[in-house]
């Protein structure tokens, strides 16, 4: 495992031109939407609903609005995805897997963390179903159980994009030209300048926050 993420990572950065957008999201909003969900959905499929299920949600539905996003360089062109597929990023002692949210814009939050759960439990028992390799263009590398406050993640190819999140921390944030205490989320999307420049990609992050901080969108 570690010799392929070694060759992986290395052909990454070699052939995909990665460039960074970084931004910070009042989680204020998101926490509580996740509080009041979780008992409704627990007792509907037995799984706990989890931020990285709504961070998954927002950047699907980010791929909706942003067809351009969903899409991976292939060959030597664009190829445009039919749907809106999230990979999730789930460590492992000795490596790490990449199993695929399918449709994850369109299912119900229950259906996403039915789906989410049993595949990260798969991942990390090494048993993971064909039907969870393979598609997507962007994916999500959580660290939010951890110290980590920001990070920047590499590129899984033949992904677009990739979201990093950080851990959830009480800190000093803006608002109304206030300064306040907030619970915030610090994101950075790695991004390949073959599929998407700057503008475009600050618009599909931009997606991403405008669903993270207004999370009754994401129901």
């Amino acid at each position: 495992m570690r010799r392929l993420i070694a060759q992986r990572t290395s052909e990454s950065f070699a052939t995909v031109p990665h460039f960074y957008l970084r931004a910070e999201v009042d989680a204020t909003a998101l926490l509580r939407f996740r509080e009041r969900l979780i008992p409704e959905i627990e007792r509907a499929t037995w799984v706990r609903l989890t931020l990285t299920d709504l961070i998954v949600r927002a950047q699907a539905r980010a791929l909706r609005q942003c067809p351009f996003a969903n899409s991976i360089w292939q060959g030597n062109h664009i190829t445009p995805l039919p749907s809106c597929d999230v990979g999730l990023v789930v460590g492992l002692p000795d490596g790490l897997m990449i199993p695929i949210v399918r449709a994850a814009d369109a299912v119900n939050l229950g259906a996403l963390a039915q789906q989410r759960a049993p595949r990260v439990e798969a991942a990390r028992t090494a048993r993971l179903p064909n039907a969870a390799w393979g598609g997507g263009a962007t994916s999500l590398s959580n660290l939010g159980n951890t110290r980590v406050d920001e990070f920047c993640a590499v590129i899984p190819i033949p992904h677009s994009s990739v979201l990093a999140v950080g851990r959830v921390a009480l800190r000093p944030f803006v608002v109304l030209e206030q300064v306040v205490m907030r619970h915030t989320l610090k994101l950075c999307l790695s991004v390949d300048h073959r599929v998407m420049d700057g503008g475009p990609a600050a618009e599909f992050l931009g997606r991403i926050i405008a669903g993270l901080e207004n999370p009754e969108t994401l129901a």
